[in-house]
């Protein structure tokens, strides 16, 4: 009868557990590494569940931010404490205000299902989707023509998403102008 020396069994359950993890990360990468190195969202993550607040800022950034993707009203809640009224959305862009009459976007993007990545980005100039905003509902030829002018100036994914329309869930993400153009994150 020969027995296994226990030194024997905790490098088998070792081995096993690394190629669990392993399997796991090469199956779900474009998910965890979507972003580039993932420690910022999973330290968002970790400081929603534990610390009981409702947004968080990620680390390494100014302007990124993190919710749960159940609590829609979040983001209204925290611009109003930094001083700023709700005054539109467009696809996945929401327009802040001051009083002072100073303005503020909020790029919502999903991370995953259950997570929500905000870009806030403050005393922009947001004229582009502001007139995009004015004129895109209208349907007589000058709003329309001056909507085609405006849609010129989008040439990029930021300028795509800074105009104000929707990020797609793919991997690499997309933004699609209602001209039918479509823009592909570049990530640095």
């Amino acid at each position: 009868m020969t027995f296994k020396t226990p030194s024997k069994n905790i490098a088998i359950i070792i081995a096993i557990v690394s190629f669990a993890l392993g399997a796991l990360i090469y199956n779900y990468s474009k998910v965890i590494f979507q972003e580039g190195n993932p420690w910022p969202e999973i330290k968002g993550i970790a400081q929603l569940k534990f610390s009981g607040k409702d947004i968080v800022q990620l680390s390494g950034s100014d302007n990124k931010f993190m919710t749960e993707s159940k609590n829609g009203t979040t983001i209204h809640d925290f611009m109003k404490d930094r001083g700023y009224e709700f005054t539109g959305q467009m696809g996945s862009v929401y327009f802040f205000e001051s009083q002072a009459g100073q303005k503020a976007i909020a790029t919502h993007k999903y991370y995953s299902r259950y997570y929500s990545l905000w870009t806030i980005t403050e005393n922009q100039n947001n004229n582009l989707a502001e007139e995009l905003k004015e004129c895109l509902p209208k349907s007589d030829t000058v709003s329309h023509e001056k909507c085609n002018e405006l849609l010129k100036q989008i040439t990029d994914y930021d300028s795509c998403v800074n105009a104000g329309f929707s990020i797609m869930k793919s991997n690499p993400p997309q933004c699609a102008t209602p001209d039918g153009r479509t823009f592909v994150e570049n990530k640095k």
